[in-house]
């Protein structure tokens, strides 16, 4: 660059950075002020600073080393003035959220986070100040600013607009109540929520909690958000169903948490962690980074966490208050029966819409919600397949011969018997690995007796099991039975070997 260009390039940073300078300069002065910063400040800030980074960027300051510290400065006040502005609003609107739980504690954390804020942007500012004279930036026709102060909101404007009539309200509130529930069980919602047991904060980031997961749970809640604003705001549900007014405070302040934590977050591994690009110039660092991402961690997903948690259950009463009974017969797992993957999906489907299920086989009945007691039915199923067997094979005259001696010839007959009941479809093999002589003295009995007590024996190993048509029934909310039906129309999520298998889309919650 030669100094004509140099000079007409400092004459149009000038031009750009002097409303920032002269907010930068107003920080310092106002800093001791309780009204400090106002959004107005806020949202001038982050416009020109916005516009002065892009033409930083677009003239490659990221490149110099004289420049970089500057642009590094900008930067932060960019990101900092809109995430202090983010959570002013969450603190403006904790008054007209209708929250159901932590809402003194999240009122104190926010107040901490704007305290902890309002002193990086102090920071920031001074910072930006040196920053500039070192690159000789000369603000043009400085003018001091003067804020204005925050209006106070209330004063309402009457709500005298007609409003869309619904005449099914409950498929409206079900249909968005299960909305939050899967995306409560959302894998990705999940992992970044989850209270996890790590030493440091350092340690989380950017694995598993990233600027990418972040946004994509921010875009979460903000599509949730939206639909409810679609289909609900211009509607009279609000008045038919008091409870819709919590979910949508929970749902609001949830992604207004998650774009604080994704802009936070963002700043850690792009300006502060070992992913930033070494330079030979200092910069001021707006805040230090284990104070940075203890501020994430303690506010924004914190209380993302509560309100999810919370929500959930609101959603879970909702549902609740809209089921209607239903009861359906549906078959036994194909493979060993409530085993651990079918009984857990079942638990889960019960638990996702927080209902009570009941099972009933033989007269006895189970607990839908509780794996180990869908595993108890397996006593019961189990004692009906040995008396099958026992009751199909002593029917079979071919069968009432002694017992040969010889244990090879023993051995033969049972694996024939076996091949026969198999291509009979009266028995399912899993191993063909199947030892089936037996050692030593065999007591005096038929070959009926023989092949049930084989066949028992082969049963317990896990080896082979029993056709059988028992069938149970599932009685309960109409919602979670549905689910249960369309999961056993599936196999339970397995084939007859016990290979998973993919579940339909309406049960796609059940793999998140």
């Amino acid at each position: 660059m030669d100094r004509m260009e140099e000079a007409t390039f400092r004459t149009q940073v000038a031009r750009y950075a002097t409303p920032v300078l002269c907010l930068c300069e107003h920080a310092l002065d106002a800093r001791e002020r309780p009204e400090f910063p106002c959004r107005d400040f806020l949202n001038r800030l982050h416009s020109s600073a916005l516009r002065l980074q892009e033409l930083l960027d677009h003239h490659g300051a990221q490149h110099s080393e004289l420049w970089f510290p500057f642009r590094e400065s900008i930067a932060a006040a960019k990101l900092f003035s809109g995430v202090t502005y983010a959570v002013r609003h969450v603190r403006g609107s904790l008054g007209h959220y209708e929250l159901t739980a932590g809402q003194s504690d999240c009122r104190e954390k926010t107040d901490a986070a704007l305290e902890s804020l309002r002193t990086a942007l102090v920071t920031i500012s001074r910072g930006v100040l040196e920053q500039a004279a070192a690159c000789s930036v000369v603000p043009e026709d400085r003018v001091r600013y003067e804020p204005r102060p925050d209006p106070e909101f209330r004063f309402r404007l009457p709500a005298d607009r007609p409003v869309r009539h619904v005449e099914k309200v409950g498929e409206s509130v079900v249909y968005l109540a299960t909305s939050f529930l899967n995306l409560s069980e959302d894998r990705e919602v999940r992992r970044v929520l989850a209270e996890h047991d790590c030493p440091t904060c350092s340690d989380l980031v950017p694995h598993p909690i990233s600027e990418e997961s972040l946004r994509s749970v921010e875009t979460l809640f903000h599509n949730l958000q939206s639909m409810y604003d679609t289909y609900i705001f211009e509607t009279d549900v609000e008045e038919q169903n008091e409870e819709l007014v919590f979910l949508r405070g929970h749902i609001s302040i949830i992604y207004h948490l998650a774009e604080i934590a994704t802009d936070l977050v963002h700043y850690y591994v792009r300006h502060l962690s070992s992913f930033r690009r070494k330079s030979g110039s200092s910069f001021r660092s707006p805040m230090e980074r284990d104070k940075l991402l203890e501020l994430v961690f303690d506010y924004p997903i914190r209380f993302s966490r509560l309100y999810l948690e919370s929500a959930v259950q609101l959603c879970r009463r909702m549902i609740q208050s809209y089921s209607t009974p239903a009861t359906v017969e549906v078959p036994i797992p194909y493979y060993r029966g409530f085993h651990v993957r079918p009984s857990t999906l079942i638990a889960r489907i019960v638990a996702h819409y927080g209902s009570t299920v009941t099972m009933t086989l033989n007269g006895q009945e189970y607990d839908a919600r509780m794996p180990l007691e869908l595993f108890r039915a397996n006593e019961e199923i189990n004692a009906v397949k040995r008396r099958f067997i026992a009751d199909m094979l002593f029917d079979r005259p071919d069968l009432d011969s002694a017992v040969p001696e010889d244990a090879s010839e023993r051995a033969r007959q049972l694996q024939l018997l076996i091949m026969r009941l198999a291509n009979d479809d009266k028995i399912i093999v899993y191993d063909t690995d199947l030892d089936l002589e037996q050692p030593g003295d065999v007591p005096e009995s038929t070959v009926a007796e023989l092949a049930v007590s084989v066949i028992r024996h082969l049963i317990s190993m896990a080896k082979m099991d029993v056709r059988s048509d028992l069938k149970v029934t599932f009685s309960g909310d109409n919602r979670a039975v549905s689910d249960i039906t369309v999961l056993a129309n599936h196999g339970y999520g397995e084939d007859q070997m016990g290979n998973n298998i993919v579940l339909p889309d309406e049960l796609s919650y059940l793999t998140r």
